[in-house]
Parts: C-alpha cells; structure tokens; sequence
C-alpha cells in the first residue's frame, strides 16, 4: 500500500513511542502544502510569477480533489489568495485525511475518556513499515549529507517546515544535524531552480509565520 505526501507526514506525526507535542495548527496548514506538492507532482498544479495554476481534474483521492476543488477558482491569481485561504479551509482538509486514513487502515483513532465521559481523541500511526524508507532517506540526506533524490527532499521540507524532526530522527545529534543541513540544502540550486516547489514553500513559510504571530499574541 503506496502513502503520499500528506498521509506520511501525518503518520511521522502521529506515531513516536514518545508522542513529540508538535504545533497542531501548523501541521494542518503543512498538510495543505503536502496536498499542493502532491498535486504539482502530478502536473495539476503549477507556480509561477508569483501565481497559482491548477487544472481541474480527479485523481481518485478524494482529499486531493478536495484541495483541485478549492484551488481551481483561485488558478491564474496571486499566490497571496491562498495564503488568505489556507487559515480557513486547512483544517477541514487535515479532518478529511484523518478519516480516509483510518478507512485504510493508517491510523487508528483513540479515545480520552475522563471517568465515564469522553472528553477527545488522539490518533496512533499504522504500518510503520511505510515510514522506514522515509527515515531511511531522510538520514542519508539530512544526517550524512548525502545529495536527496527529489521524493526524499519534498517530503524533508514538509517535515522541516512542520517541524517534525524530532520524531523521525532518535537523537539530539541527528536531530541537530538535520536542521542545519535543511537550513543549507534552503538555499540550494535544487529548491531555487524549481519555481513551483520555491514559490510554494515560501507561501508556506508566510503562513506560518503569520499564524505564529496570531498565537503569540493571543489574537483569534
């Protein structure tokens, strides 16, 4: 069984032995991106310019879909339309993956009861054997500096920018390393020659920023 972008991401989230407390609002703007990077793998989303192509289409991915089906008004304008959206529709997107990852059995819903009442939920990651290659080429790339192949270096800018390396990586120095190799391979020809993944990524990076700013300052 093949996982995605997005559905590995919420799996690197969701299943340390040692649950990591990440950001859970910047993971669900994250996976909005992951569905994009998803999306402009398969030649249905473009940037350039500083604007969004999308065509409209199906992928068989109701996820995927859902985000075509947001993003197609938006086609030919400003990447700065969905840096305004994004606050607005990305946890309905995240809620969405969540259930057809437990349809496929990638994640397993647990429920917090306090005495008799049920007071929320946690989700635990499946089938770790889907994750080992990702950790695999993640070490490689991040740890040993080895040059990423292009699967491997999306899916370390969606764990970098989700901030998700202290789940994938066992120790401080791994984890120490990886960072700074992220920061480097930033500024590196593979990421600034690609428009669509450059231009992507820096919206991104102004969402979380900006939602970061809301947080600290108790706005919202």
């Amino acid at each position: 069984m093949d996982a995605g972008y997005s559905e590995r991401l919420i799996m690197h989230a969701h299943y340390p032995k040692k649950p990591v407390y990440f950001n859970t609002t910047a993971l669900k703007y994250v996976h909005f991106y992951a569905c994009l990077f998803e999306l402009a793998e398969k030649g249905i989303v473009r940037a350039a310019e500083k604007r969004l192509w999308c065509r409209e289409t199906e992928t068989g991915d109701n996820v995927l879909d859902s985000v075509i089906e947001l993003m197609v008004p938006l086609s030919g304008k400003k990447l700065l339309r969905m840096q305004s959206l994004v606050p607005r529709k990305a946890a309905a997107v995240y809620k969405q993956q969540l259930e057809r990852m437990r349809e496929r059995n990638l994640l397993l819903r647990e429920e917090i009861y306090f005495i008799s009442w049920e007071v929320g939920s946690r989700y635990r990651a499946l089938k770790y054997d889907l994750l080992k290659p990702d950790i695999t080429r993640l070490e490689r790339s991040l740890v040993y500096g080895r040059k990423p192949e292009r699967e491997t270096w999306l899916m370390a800018i969606l764990a970098g920018e989700s901030g998700l390396f202290s789940n994938i990586f066992r120790s401080k120095e791994f984890r120490a390393r990886a960072k700074k190799r992220y920061k480097e391979l930033l500024k590196s020809d593979m990421l600034v020659n690609d428009e669509t993944i450059f231009l992507l990524r820096k919206t991104l990076r102004r969402s979380l920023n900006a939602q970061k700013a809301t947080t600290s300052y108790g706005v919202g």
